[in-house]
């Protein structure tokens, strides 16, 4: 029995430490926490109690077994049922957020009662079955409803991670801790130990192989080379941006160069070359706050943000039959960090036009889907294989067989948005054609001028 708190509580820690300041952690967290007394009980009642030596002992240790038994039995079903509802976003609906706080409180109603009604832990198991039993085959319910309405592929992948950890686990204890008990079946329960071992072993796998709740453990070894490369990759995201920016400053100075007997557009290409070393400045300057995930939010009009990233890539498609378009709906404004989203969008636009071989169009366009605000780049180049796209938002995978590609782009777009509290979704076809879709909360929206009813693939 001893494993089952040590189990419990390290992921426990585990899962907090991952996720600091999010409400389904902290919840996810108090249950594992609050199951893990459960351990702590057993322990204190089979090998503490029978050899205490004199009765002060014995009290002492009652009142801390019957803590930790309250602490299991009336309040860890709860807490699993909060950390349902809010990783699922199940009361993320249109109401105050006083009345989403009420309702947390209004469900521990049955924990307190229970309290209140058995306080020195003497339960009926059939009043504690009456209301454990419903509260965890809905938080399932929720679990799996949510998982099957999932349309984001990477978020679905990991809501089926948690139900296949957490499912089994809690309507195994529903049954042991408390229905067996009710009906008459003594000694079940002792079979919880063997299931939470289990849990735990299947917890470090899924962590080990896909990443689950945030925690993705690593085997490694620590030595002077691999802290010297954890290093540079911190810095290659840095110099992603210089990349895509110096592309930009080198076209341009060619122009230049070439022009200088016509003295032909070269006002247009000093200015871009002001803008991307503009862009140079303001990245780097951010860079820090983005670290600390500090995004400094303004409200800005899409179509002004992609005509001056449109701008600022056009040198890139010079002697190619590539065009742009600019599907924006002007007077759309949401609020984000300009520069952030900027370099976002032009990551998103160098990606289309390298995709392309010889010919084609880019589309940017916005409107509402799913009740999130879109902006997407459209492009009819060579596509992504179907078992890549799943590992383009992965730092340092690429697609491109150059020698300057380095595979952050796509996780620094990633990251912006789910800064933003939003999403970066990929559709792709091979041969076809790829759509990148930057997805914000509708509640971003400052201003919307006429309708928008396209949808985003």
């Amino acid at each position: 029995m001893f494993a089952i708190f040590v189990l419990l509580w390290i992921i426990s820690v585990l899962l907090i430490y991952a996720n600091p300041k999010t409400p389904w952690a902290f919840w996810g967290s108090v249950c594992l926490f609050l199951n893990g007394f459960g351990g702590v009980a057993v322990i204190i009642g089979d090998n503490i109690i029978p050899h205490a030596n004199n009765l002060a002992v014995t009290n002492a240790c009652f009142t801390i077994k019957c803590i930790a038994d309250i602490f299991q039995h009336y309040f860890a079903t709860y807490a699993f049922t909060c950390f349902a509802l809010y990783f699922t976003n199940f009361l993320d609906f249109k109401i105050s957020n006083l009345l989403k706080n009420s309702i947390v409180v209004i469900l521990s109603i049955p924990s307190i009662l229970t309290f209140i009604v058995y306080p020195r832990f003497e339960p009926s198991y059939i009043f504690l079955s009456a209301w454990v039993v419903p509260y965890t085959l809905i938080a399932n319910a929720i679990l799996i409803i949510s998982t099957a309405k999932e349309k984001d592929q990477s978020e679905k992948n990991q809501k089926i991670l948690v139900c296949v950890c957490v499912s089994p686990t809690t309507l195994f204890l529903m049954w042991t801790s408390y229905l067996s008990v009710a009906m008459g079946y003594d000694g079940v329960w002792e079979l919880n130990v063997y299931i939470i071992l289990l849990q735990f072993i299947v917890f470090v796998v899924l962590a080990l192989k896909y990443g689950i709740l945030g925690i993705r453990l690593r085997v490694e070894r620590c030595n002077l080379d691999d802290t010297i490369d954890s290093v540079i990759g911190g810095m290659s995201i840095i110099s992603h941006a210089i990349k895509n920016e110096s592309a930009t400053i080198n076209l341009c100075a060619d122009t230049i160069r070439a022009s200088l007997k016509s003295y032909d557009n070269i006002e247009n290409k000093l200015n871009i070359i002001k803008s991307s070393c503009r862009n140079l400045s303001d990245f780097a300057r951010k860079i820090n706050e983005f670290r600390i995930y500090d995004m400094d939010l303004e409200p800005y009009d899409l179509y002004t943000l992609s005509e001056r990233v449109i701008a600022q890539v056009t040198p890139l498609i010079s002697g190619k039959d590539i065009k742009i378009i600019n599907l924006c709906k002007e007077n759309f404004v949401i609020t984000l960090d300009v520069v952030h989203v900027s370099e976002v969008l032009k990551n998103l636009i160098i990606n289309a036009i390298e995709a392309i071989n010889n010919s084609g169009i880019i589309k940017i366009e916005t409107g509402f889907a799913d009740e999130k605000v879109y902006l997407s780049v459209i492009d009819n180049g060579i596509g992504i294989p179907p078992e890549s796209i799943e590992k383009v938002l992965t730092p340092f995978y690429s697609t491109k067989k150059g020698k300057n590609n380095f595979g952050l782009g796509l996780s620094y777009c990633y990251k912006v948005m789910k800064c933003h509290k939003g999403n970066l979704k990929i559709s792709s076809n091979v041969n076809q054609g790829t759509r990148m879709t930057l997805l914000f909360p509708v509640k971003k929206v400052v201003n919307v001028a006429g309708s928008i009813t396209a949808k985003a693939d």
